[in-house]
């Protein structure tokens, strides 16, 4: 799902750190709060129904755009080896070989996800209510211990707002607790990736619609750091691949769109 992407950024951010480029809770409940439950199984509902457009654009430790827009289009109609598209790289048409390198990448990318279920990231069920905002909850949530070999678990925590009312989710961030080590020379100083979430369609859960990831840190006796932004526009209703044929009793139909 798109909401795992963004902790996908937080592997892109610590790894472009590394290149130079850029309490404890209590006793785990027996299930999540209800409502978060709630906004996050809606949210999953929704996954891969939903065809749009995604710019990237990476910032040096300056502040100054790196090359240029990276643009990619995302529909879920297709068949799943034609589901991405690269519209731009660096700002321009690609050439052959780097969209070439990109499906490559993508793929990699693509079993990262699937590797790793949501309910493997977050430990959803010690989420505890952080603060309240009017008639929105901030759920504190820690990340599974085997959330990632790459980077320590105890290291991070994710906040989730939750609508009450509405029972949709309408904001996520993660952030480091403290500074930490990698690789016995690189120190992570700080990570933050903040999502924001709007509505597409009235009858449908709000969708992710920005993310700004930023890490810092140092590598020997250098400072490094990077920001990117993603952002995902042109959104479209569309039916997933693999639901374009409904059985129904007695007959078989297809769905043509």
């Amino acid at each position: 799902m798109r909401l795992f992407f963004v902790l996908l950024a937080l592997h892109v951010t610590i790894g472009s750190v590394l290149a130079g480029d850029l309490p404890a809770t209590a006793a785990a409940p027996e299930e999540p709060p209800a409502p978060l439950a709630a906004a996050l199984q809606k949210l999953m509902a929704d996954e891969g129904h939903w065809a749009y457009t995604q710019t990237t654009q990476v910032f040096d430790r300056d502040g100054l755009p790196k090359e240029g827009l990276q643009v990619e289009r995302y529909d879920p109609s297709q068949p799943e080896d034609q589901q991405w598209t690269l519209v731009l790289k660096k700002g321009r048409p690609p050439t052959g070989r780097e969209v070439h390198s990109w499906k490559k990448k993508k793929a990699r990318e693509m079993r990262r996800r699937e590797d790793k279920p949501l309910g493997e990231v977050l430990d959803i069920n010690r989420a505890q209510v952080n603060r309240e905002e009017g008639p929105e909850l901030v759920y504190e949530i820690p990340l599974q211990q085997s959330a990632s070999r790459r980077f320590p678990a105890e290291k991070f925590v994710v906040f989730m707002t939750v609508n009450r009312a509405r029972l949709t989710l309408e904001h996520f961030g993660l952030k480091t607790r403290e500074s930490f080590r990698m690789a016995g020379v690189a120190k992570i100083e700080q990570v933050e990736i903040d999502a924001s979430f709007a509505t597409v369609d009235e009858k449908y859960a709000p969708q992710p619609r920005e993310i700004t990831a930023h890490g810092a840190g140092k590598v020997l006796f250098f400072r490094v750091g990077a920001r990117a932004e993603i952002k995902w526009t042109d959104f479209k209703r569309v039916t997933p691949y693999n639901d374009r044929f409904v059985v129904k009793l007695g007959e078989l139909k297809v769905l043509d769109f």
